[in-house]
């Protein structure tokens, strides 16, 4: 069997467990009383199931497992065999929505929660699936030795926190997630990553059947389980290098296109950690000031917002797959270049919202 053949059963068969598992999920949810209940700090008013990432879990899973089973062959040669270091990096998927899940029935305190997200991380690099070095086209490589691996987890932990904290409205987590995929299982193909490329696609596959109960108005929500899943699989892709590791350049990049792509969950997180930073709060402390949050301040529909994550989706994700193709100095310009102008866009949206959220003049009594 081919490789897209193959690549195409998975996402569909990805799709369909998601589609067929999301229903059943909604109807447990609603017979046992599983709601993400509003309060003061999110924006939903009414109670909906929030065990989406259950669902997302299972249809990553079994297309996963099931597309292994099928003859992946190129030039005669089996790639990204059913593997102990695949085994690692299922086992990472497990723990990361394990976490996820708990925490939303039970509120993991901070730190215990950050434990669990890094012991998903440290699976990932047993499986030899590190960030091992880092480099620019024309000058050197570094090999980061035993730094790889603290390196790898900070990585994971990270993005799959960023994920966690745009989602907060109808679709727009799914929506910048099945973007990233699509971009990222593109780029990993083209690069001839065949094993990433699979992993991308059963993702998309996953979000998408997701995407259709919940983009605007959401009938549920992904919940902890399925923000953190999402972030830490798409963190995990640019490690996935098969037996073959490239230079420290090219890892670099496929790096760099990876948070480009993840660009809005990243400015979200940076400029939220600066916040509480700068107000003498925890960082780990929620609030009501994420992109999504300012976007609704400037009197944004949920559709509209979720029209916006995925036109940016697409467009940051078109980017980074030709910063891929292209490389060098070339492929680094167009990330520097879009990662500028997704900040000044960034700011501009946050003045905007300041300014419509600030009190206007007291009147003369």
């Amino acid at each position: 069997m081919g490789i897209l053949t193959t690549l195409a059963a998975a996402g569909v068969l990805a799709l369909a467990v998601s589609f067929a598992a999301i229903p059943l999920i909604i109807r447990i949810a609603h017979r046992k009383g599983w709601y993400d209940l509003p309060n003061g700090r999110k924006v939903h008013t009414s109670p909906l199931p929030r065990l989406g990432g259950v669902g997302i879990f299972a249809a990553l899973l079994v297309s996963i497992l099931v597309s292994r089973a099928l003859p992946l062959r190129t030039g005669g040669q089996e790639i990204f065999s059913f593997s102990r270091e695949l085994m690692f990096v299922l086992a990472g998927f497990l723990v990361i929505f394990a976490t996820g899940l708990i925490d939303d029935f039970r509120n993991l305190a901070a730190l215990l929660k950050f434990f669990l997200q890094a012991a998903a991380a440290v699976l990932v690099t047993l499986g030899g699936f590190t960030i091992y070095a880092l480099g620019l086209p024309g000058l050197g490589v570094v090999q980061l030795g035993w730094f790889a691996w603290p390196v790898t987890v900070l990585w994971l932990v990270g993005l799959s926190n960023a994920m966690n904290l745009v989602d907060g409205v109808d679709g727009f987590a799914g929506v910048i997630a099945a973007a990233a995929a699509l971009a990222l299982g593109a780029s990993a193909l083209v690069q001839g990553r065949p094993g990433a490329a699979l992993v991308a696609v059963c993702l998309l596959g996953a979000v998408a059947g997701f995407l259709v109960f919940n983009h605007p108005p959401a009938r549920i929500f992904m919940g902890d389980s399925g923000s953190l899943l999402l972030g830490f699989a798409l963190a995990t892709l640019p490690l996935l290098r098969g037996p073959n590791h490239p230079d420290g350049a090219t890892l670099a990049l496929d790096l760099a296109a990876t948070v480009a792509v993840l660009g809005l969950p990243v400015l979200d997180t940076a400029t939220s950690i600066l916040r509480r930073l700068h107000a003498g709060q925890p960082i780990l402390q929620p609030d009501k000031l994420h992109l999504h949050h300012k976007l609704q301040a400037l009197s944004l529909a949920d559709r509209t917002l979720f029209l916006v994550a995925l036109a940016t989706g697409v467009v940051l994700g078109a980017i980074a797959f030709t910063a891929v193709r292209v490389g060098g100095w070339i492929g680094w310009g167009m990330l520097v270049a879009a990662g500028v102008i997704l900040s000044v866009l960034f700011r501009v949206v946050r003045r905007a919202a300041v300014q419509r959220l600030a009190p206007g003049p007291a009147k003369p009594s």
